[in-house]
């Protein structure tokens, strides 16, 4: 027992000192995504084809899974538009073998007595061997995904229009969408920010500012602000837009350091239904940092 130990000890200290397995290479990341991709064709085909097949046609659905399956078709085809990719998942690797879910959305056209072509999700299971693909059983009926809680976002103060903040997000925002006024006034020399060209709008009119600064810019040197615009096209308006901005005050001049790309959260993360926001024409005060009908979510874990 005790040279059992002895060497058990030994080969734990070789081990600490030995190299750790490598982790995956470009090459095996991208095989692994070219093996989604075909079973995400795989997928799409057979189920576009296997909605649409009628009584008779069976030998079609060879095509795609074994004869073995039960399957009973309508005498009447149906109209299967729009497939799109939800959701896919590698359930199982073996050696040379991939078992692949993959969810699929597709839109089926009107029948009598239907009200609307509403899509409908399907999800099918993939063998993918040595790049040969098959479906493992018949499409199965599923539920669209769930829809998301709303996330608290992180700015408690709603700035009216002649706040600072306020007045440089809307100057940015019409200078780099309808490629009006010189933008490089509202941005900062390192912020690498252009006019986009061609420029897609004719004038954008400011919706609402808000900003985690409760002064909106009389105070703070630094300001995370969600801008949001209408703007307008020739011949029409084009849906509300929202710009995430960080904005920086320099010799009293405030101008856009930058566009996030996310929007700024509350930390911890909160789930919310309502986002009470604070009126600047009155004094500003501290603001509440908790939203009303908020749940904390808790921080993600490692297992």
């Amino acid at each position: 027992m005790a040279v059992l130990a002895v060497l058990g000890g030994g080969h734990a200290v070789l081990d600490a000192f030995s190299t750790p397995p490598p982790g995956p290479s470009d090459n095996s990341t991208i095989s692994l995504i070219g093996r989604a991709d075909l079973a995400e064709w795989f997928a799409r085909e057979f189920v576009v084809v296997y909605l649409s097949a009628t009584t008779g046609q069976q030998d079609r659905i060879a095509e795609y899974v074994g004869g073995a399956q039960q399957v009973s078709l309508p005498t009447t085809a149906r109209q299967v538009t729009d497939p799109a990719i939800v959701y896919v998942a590698r359930s199982l690797s073996n050696a040379n073998t991939d078992i692949w879910t993959v969810t699929i959305s597709v839109r089926i056209a009107k029948r009598p007595g239907a009200t609307d072509d509403a899509r409908q999700y399907y999800r099918v299971a993939v063998s993918v061997v040595d790049g040969r693909l098959r479906a493992l059983a018949l499409p199965s009926a599923v539920e669209p995904p769930g829809r998301g809680a709303d996330l608290a976002l992180d700015y408690a103060t709603s700035c009216i229009q002649d706040t600072p903040l306020a007045q440089v997000a809307a100057g940015f925002l019409q200078a780099m969408l309808t490629g009006s006024g010189d933008i490089t006034r509202y941005v900062t020399p390192d912020s690498g920010i252009v006019s986009l060209r061609p420029s897609p709008f004719t004038t954008v009119d400011t919706a609402t500012v808000r900003a985690d600064d409760p002064g909106c810019g009389t105070t703070a040197d630094h300001s995370r602000v969600l801008a949001t615009v209408n703007p307008k096209i020739d011949g029409g308006v084009a849906p509300t837009l929202a710009y995430p901005l960080v904005m920086v005050r320099a010799a009293g001049q405030w101008q856009v350091q930058s566009l996030d790309l996310v929007p700024a959260l509350r930390s911890p993360l909160q789930a919310t239904t309502d986002q009470p926001l604070r009126d600047t024409s009155a004094t500003p005060t501290p603001s509440a940092r908790t939203p009303s009908s908020a749940v904390q979510i808790p921080p993600a874990t490692q297992k």
